[in-house]
């Protein structure tokens, strides 16, 4: 299956550098241009200000010597043709002291009078300037050599934007070198991006090439040093667990098909046996359907072995604490089993030091302790015997079962535990001592329930001692819809 390219991480991670890209341009054109925009025009009013003003001090000193002549029609036309010249956009008038134009860059006022606040204003001596909307005007006095009468003025206007047509250029090839440089970063990103997310086609293709054969374990491994490659590895280590659980899964259902099948064929060759043959003896036919009684017993066996593990393995919230006596406990599950110990002449020892009062699951922790206790009769030598010790620490309980028994090997240690598992299968069923291989499932279930732990030490051929511990207190758990 293949996503459309416009959903794909590619297309958005792409758009989304290109947004980013493309609105910091616009930011960089707009806010700061701005800025520079009010700068260059209060640069450009100044410099036009400190120009008039050379022109004012020029005419001073030129045609104004001795500060007692009157001003000629020539008076300020060089000066004022070559400001107009310099700064093509500014109109220069040059005024006497009647606010007589003497002399226009545009030559069209000389001759007539020009009278306002700012010129009236320059010929009291005081030069103004003032900026509207879209144009400026400065009115600047000019003084006689002794500086102390005025003799006339020199007037500036001109529009805003004039003065800013340059600015805008400036900022109008700003915009497109920008957008430009743009367009170049977001080829480049897209170049990137399709560089760097080829790894998800690696691993897509991989994933596909896994599922579409049906293989939980990939054929090759893929290794990136970087987030991809911790994701390769959450798969692969995500597919290695579900191998385990699939065989785990196949293991189960061959070790329950077989438990179940095993004792229903041996019923079946009895039953068939007895149809077979004509005028059985009673005690034949007694014998037979002893035999079909004890797999019958056997099967019932196995299968509330399963339900009891099913059971523990969901958590039921059924975990009904009780204060009682560990060593009383203990006393009487040794008394329930000492005939089957008899059978095999087995001594039962119970060894304690104090009385251990406990809280926990008085039924199913009976279940745990008689099956370690009974393993402990089933795998031991003729004439054994078997320790149990009762005994506790400040937080914990301790039971201790140790047999004098075949023993286990220490590479079994794990296995035991396991659903089904037997040591020695060969010996299962030779003198009636194999099981369903789910007792010390259920063992370890309901420990873990009770918040215990089990451990196991084992020497071959002269014993196994398993180690119990179970927190004294048990923490009563909180109803969910309490949480």
């Amino acid at each position: 299956m293949k996503v459309a390219w416009y959903n794909s991480v590619r297309f958005r991670l792409i758009l989304l550098l290109s947004g980013v890209y493309m609105g910091a341009v616009v930011l960089m054109v707009s806010i700061p241009y701005r800025k520079w925009d009010k700068n260059w025009t209060e640069q450009k009013i100044d410099e036009i200000t400190r120009y008039g003003n050379y022109i004012a001090a020029d005419i001073a000193i030129n045609e104004l010597i001795t500060g007692d002549l009157p001003f000629q029609d020539s008076v300020g036309e060089g000066e004022a043709l070559s400001f107009s010249r310099f700064y093509s956009y500014v109109r220069v008038m040059v005024l006497d002291e009647n606010a007589k134009v003497v002399e226009d860059s545009c030559r069209t006022k000389i001759g007539t009078h020009i009278i306002n606040d700012d010129i009236l204003q320059a010929l009291s001596g005081k030069m103004a300037r003032q900026q509207r909307e879209d144009y400026v005007q400065i009115s600047i006095p000019i003084m006689d050599y002794s500086e102390t009468n005025v003799r006339g003025a020199v007037y500036l206007i001109f529009a805003l934007d004039d003065l800013n047509i340059n600015f805008s250029a400036n900022r109008g090839t700003a915009v497109t070198t920008a957008f430009i440089i743009g367009l170049a970063v977001v080829i480049l990103t897209a170049i990137i991006c399709l560089q760097k997310t080829r790894k998800f086609d690696k691993i897509l293709y991989w994933l596909e090439g896994i599922f579409h054969r049906e293989q939980l374990v990939p054929e090759k491994k893929l290794q990136f040093p970087d987030e991809y490659g911790m994701i390769v590895k959450g798969v692969q280590d995500a597919m290695h667990d579900m191998v385990v659980l699939d065989q785990s899964r196949k293991e189960f259902v061959s070790n329950v098909s077989h438990e179940l099948k095993t004792p229903l064929s041996s019923m079946k060759v009895l039953a068939e046996s007895l149809l077979l043959q004509e005028n059985v003896p009673p005690e034949i036919y007694r014998e037979f359907l002893k035999d079909i009684n004890d797999e019958v017993d056997r099967e019932n066996g196995i299968v509330t072995d399963l339900l009891t593990l099913v059971r523990l393995e969901e958590k039921e919230k059924a975990l009904n604490i009780s204060h009682v006596s560990l060593n009383q406990m203990v006393e009487d599950i040794l008394k329930r089993l000492k005939p089957l110990a008899d059978q095999r002449g087995i001594e039962l020892i119970m060894e304690t030091s104090r009385e251990v009062e406990i809280d926990l699951d008085e039924t199913k922790m009976s279940i745990a302790l008689s099956n370690l206790i009974e393993n402990g009769i089933k795998y031991n030598k003729e004439n054994g015997q078997v320790f149990v010790t009762v005994d506790s620490d400040h937080l914990n309980g301790k039971i201790i079962v140790e047999d004098t028994g075949i023993g286990i090997e220490e590479e079994n240690y794990n296995n035991i535990f396991q659903r089904f598992y037997r040591v020695d299968k060969s010996r299962s069923r030779e003198n009636g001592t194999g099981g369903s291989g789910l007792g010390l499932a259920i063992v370890r279930q309901i420990i873990l329930l009770h918040n215990g732990t089990i451990g196991v030490k084992s020497v071959v051929g002269e014993g196994t001692m398993f180690m119990v511990s179970i927190p004294l207190r048990q923490i009563p758990q909180q109803d969910e819809e309490l949480l």
